[in-house]
């Protein structure tokens, strides 16, 4: 093997490695944030899942254009086989199943993205709702000395009449 092909490989591994690494970081995080209902442990999540949609259709784009300028040879060397005598009709078959590859994975992590959005706003509601609900029974407002407004006020209060109640002065 050539110096500069072990150097690819070396290379390309620990780069993958790293990237596992690095979602499975994300994962304990998303079980964390459930666990505690802590909608910022999400936040690592949902960047993974961008980038990873995004790289997905960064593939799509280089294989289709690869694939509209018939350049067979950058398909193969995608692949990691450029050295190979391989057949341009399969490498054209191999660059839509890539295509239709990647298409599959980006729908299914906007799929996620979008359930994991949606949890992560229900968290953030759920943690306002449970430190505002303490306020509010603080508040005048669950107290029983209400005030109306006075007979007399203009007709931009409201009305004592009609049932109109404030729980602040007039």
């Amino acid at each position: 093997l050539k110096p500069q092909l072990i150097y690819n490989y070396i290379f390309s591994f620990f780069l993958g490695v790293i990237s596992v690494l690095v979602i499975l970081i994300c994962i304990v995080l998303l079980l964390i944030a459930i666990k505690t209902e802590n909608a910022y442990l999400l936040i690592p999540h949902l960047f993974a899942q961008v980038f990873l949609i995004l790289f997905s259709l960064i593939v799509v784009l280089i294989v289709f254009l690869l694939i509209v300028f018939r350049s067979w040879n950058g398909i193969r060397n995608l692949l990691g086989y450029g050295d190979y005598k391989v057949n341009n009709e399969s490498t054209e078959m191999t660059g839509y199943a890539l295509i239709l590859l990647h298409l599959l994975v980006a729908a299914l992590e906007a799929v996620f993205l979008y359930i994991v959005f949606r949890l992560y706003r229900y968290l953030q509601d759920y943690e306002l709702l449970r430190y505002r609900h303490t306020y509010w029974t603080d508040s005048d407002i669950y107290k029983t000395h209400w005030q109306t407004p006075m007979k007399t006020a203009p007709y931009g209060r409201g009305s004592p009449e009609a049932g109109d109640v404030y729980p602040y002065g007039p």
